[in-house]
């Protein structure tokens, strides 16, 4: 059995666009994940709206990432995998952060994972995904409405984390975009395309 920890936000926790509900098991890509690898894998779904890599929300508890991700390595021991997801929250224009802030807030994690005491269990193995970057809608608001060139600098800022920290590097943005609906939030083609993509290294 390979364990895998997903941790991430809302489009790990498979946020509806523009609707604030959320996709069942035979959509989001967790889930889907899970289906197509098959029973040889258990993922642990660990998303939550909202979650950056390490800025705390005012308005909102729970959301610093840095501050949860032990718990989760302790509770799903033993993994195989610790894949995270995070960055796109970090982009809110009320946490006033540079993209060399949001590469810091992601080295912090992935170092967490890196460094954490499994024993008596292996280490696991450690992926970072660059978000989808944002798309232009009239609905993405004032949080994220002048980050959307910013949010395509993710990518390249977290290959070369990857390179720098000799862990695994995936790219949502070239297998998914964001619904134009919101801006934010992937549609169910988006859950799909990347449940493929991502079973499709996994294996």
């Amino acid at each position: 059995m390979r364990n895998i920890l997903c941790f991430g936000d809302s489009n790990t926790w498979g946020y509806i666009p523009g609707s604030g509900y959320r996709y069942d098991e035979a959509t989001r890509w967790t889930a889907m994940t899970q289906s197509l690898l098959g029973n040889e894998f258990s993922l642990y779904e660990a998303g939550l709206n909202g979650r950056t890599t390490m800025r705390d929300a005012p308005d909102r508890a729970f959301r610093n990432g840095a501050k949860l991700l032990k718990m989760y390595l302790e509770s799903c021991r033993p993994l195989d995998m610790v894949i995270i997801m995070l960055g796109t929250n970090d982009l809110k224009a009320s946490f006033g952060q540079s993209i060399d802030n949001i590469y810091e807030g992601a080295k912090w994690l992935c170092k967490q994972a890196l460094e954490f005491d499994y024993a008596p269990y292996n280490s696991p193995q450690v992926m970072l995904v660059a978000p989808a970057p944002l798309v232009a809608s009239a609905e993405l608001g004032e949080e994220f409405s002048q980050t959307v060139a910013t949010s395509r600098r993710i990518a390249p800022a977290y290959y070369a984390l990857c390179k720098e920290l000799n862990i695994h590097f995936l790219d949502a943005g070239r297998v998914v975009k964001p619904s134009i609906i919101d801006g934010v939030h992937w549609d169910s083609d988006g859950h799909h395309n990347f449940a493929q993509h991502l079973a499709a290294v996994e294996r």
